[in-house]
């Protein structure tokens, strides 16, 4: 029985089959969680030292990614993985057909992670409507750090993490700020995918004092008009459980068809 090596490398050396992975995709994935497959461990799969798949496992354990080409033994080689990387379990869309079908075949639970959204092409959008006396516009560079007290205060996420990210949608002109009075009071991202063209991950923050507004419903508009405008197709995702950004992404115009699924093994 062939045994397949499995070594450690930079994500930048399987380029090219991560774009057949991506190719091979029913829907665009999602760029916050193409984010997290690039900062997680990536192993070429070699027979007769050739590259012939990629696996990608994150600090935990989960495998993220599971790509293998041609008419090699794709459940072998996973099952491999599993036991040589000692992976407890996956992080897969549904639009990962390969990918999702190896995952259930060893599957001991499944739950639903994040839901996935596109816009149909023939979706007519309504036009952003904010209320009076305020300003949707690009947040500038010497506003970062407003922005970043503004995120640090409404999600409460890891300081550094956010200010790394922030600082890349400020250069890239991808964040945008609703504001009221010279104060922020919720912003918009509409983050150009570098790998899957064209396509934007748009998404939207509103301060807790302004929530039930309509508001989130409102960015996602304008983000969609805007991406429309520079011929880009826009997607987004939310949370499970987070319900109140569902009905704010389906108010906007959103669908869902595919899930992100965490899949126990």
């Amino acid at each position: 029985m062939t045994r397949y090596r499995l070594i450690k490398t930079d994500s930048a050396e399987l380029t090219d089959l991560k774009q057949m992975y991506l190719s091979q995709s029913a829907a665009p994935l999602d760029g916050m969680w193409e984010s997290f497959v690039t900062q997680a461990d990536h192993y070429s799969i070699q027979s007769r030292d050739k590259i012939i798949g990629y696996s990608v496992i994150n600090s935990e354990q989960k495998l993220l990614q599971f790509f293998v080409i041609g008419a090699h033994h794709k459940g072998r080689i996973f099952s491999q993985v599993l036991a040589e990387k000692n992976v407890t379990g996956a992080f897969v869309n549904t639009a990962e057909s390969q990918f999702l079908s190896l995952c259930m075949d060893h599957h001991k639970s499944v739950v639903i992670n994040a839901l996935m959204y596109h816009v149909e092409k023939d979706t007519l959008i309504k036009e952003a409507v904010f209320p009076p006396e305020t300003d949707f516009r690009i947040i500038d560079e010497d506003e970062l750090p407003t922005a970043f007290e503004f995120g640090i205060r409404t999600l409460g996420v890891d300081p550094d993490w956010l200010k790394g990210y922030f600082t890349n949608l400020i250069k890239r002109e991808e964040l945008f700020g609703l504001w009221q009075d010279d104060c922020l009071i919720a912003t918009g991202e509409c983050r150009v995918s570098d790998s899957q063209k064209p396509f934007a991950d748009v998404g939207m923050i509103v301060s807790k004092s302004h929530r039930k507004q309509g508001l989130a419903t409102n960015i996602l508009r304008a983000l969609i008009h805007l991406c429309h405008q520079d011929g880009l197709r826009p997607i987004c995702s939310t949370e499970a459980g987070n319900i109140a950004a569902q009905k704010a992404i389906a108010k906007a115009g959103f669908i869902s068809h595919h899930r992100i699924l965490e899949i126990i093994f």
